[in-house]
């Protein structure tokens, strides 16, 4: 919901702010909502979310062109990641290549991670207005052999939710998702035990939303490459841009024991 208020200096300016809907979220997206609201992490597919069937296919159509773009960045990461190959070395963890860019046009790809069903679930869960922050695509350049696992995290965004929504157009087996997550720790003050984490994964389509005050870590493609799209949604309000003060307004002391430089 957009309102007109006033800013401190009494100028005019427009606020998000959340309000119980007066139409219920489809059933499928008010499953997902409670679970994100309950367990701090919950699972969908691009069908079941947008009620789009074709959606989908658009998507992997819209990834493939990607790849095909951004081939000749893929085989240098293929390339440096087989010369940090020694039998006497750490295993080397699993590249990212970046598939969106201020060169890619809006497809498919977008339009799936705009849907407003994204940010409808998550309000609904948080009961508070988010906004879309940041927009990813990639392609997870699998390493050959097991790597260390990534040290265990958690986001200080207070009550305001930070929630990173998962589409993960290869397909992964349950426990090898992207992510690691210990549900329920999005919870203030709440820690998780351990072996009560797991990483969802599932079919090609698969939507995992997290909200990252809870207990999480990343989980690096091994054996495999993985492509992800991935979404970030903040409660935050965006920083105002602060006016510059100039220089007729400042004021030196009379009784100043130094001088500008050049004065």
């Amino acid at each position: 919901m957009e309102t007109s208020v006033l800013s401190r200096d009494g100028a005019p300016r427009t606020a998000h702010r959340w309000r119980r809907r007066e139409h219920p979220l489809p059933p499928q997206a008010a499953r997902v909502a409670a679970d994100l609201r309950r367990d701090g992490i919950a699972r969908t597919s691009v069908a079941e979310l947008t009620g789009q069937d074709g959606l989908l296919q658009d998507v992997l159509d819209c990834a493939g062109a990607l790849l095909a773009h951004r081939g000749a960045a893929v085989a240098a990461h293929r390339r440096r990641l087989a010369a940090r190959q020694r039998p006497w070395g750490p295993a080397p963890e699993a590249e990212r290549v970046a598939l969106l860019g201020p060169d890619v046009p809006a497809g498919a790809c977008r339009r799936l991670l705009a849907e407003p069903v994204l940010s409808a679930v998550v309000e609904a869960s948080s009961h508070r207005a988010v906004r879309q922050v940041q927009v990813e695509a990639w392609l997870e350049v699998a390493s050959p052999s097991p790597v260390p696992p990534r040290r265990w995290q958690r986001e200080s965004a207070g009550r305001h939710p930070l929630v990173e929504v998962w589409v993960n157009l290869t397909g992964d087996e349950d426990g090898q998702g992207p992510l690691h997550y210990v549900r329920g720790t999005h919870r203030r003050g709440r820690r998780g035990g351990a072996g009560t984490f797991e990483a969802p994964g599932g079919p090609v389509g698969t939507v995992v939303l997290a909200d990252l005050r809870g207990m999480h870590r990343r989980s690096p493609a091994v054996g495999r490459d993985r492509l992800l799209l991935r979404a970030l949604l903040s409660g935050r309000r965006p920083a105002r841009a602060r006016p510059p003060v100039l220089s007729a307004e400042l004021r030196l002391p009379s009784d100043a024991g130094y001088a500008l430089a050049g004065a």
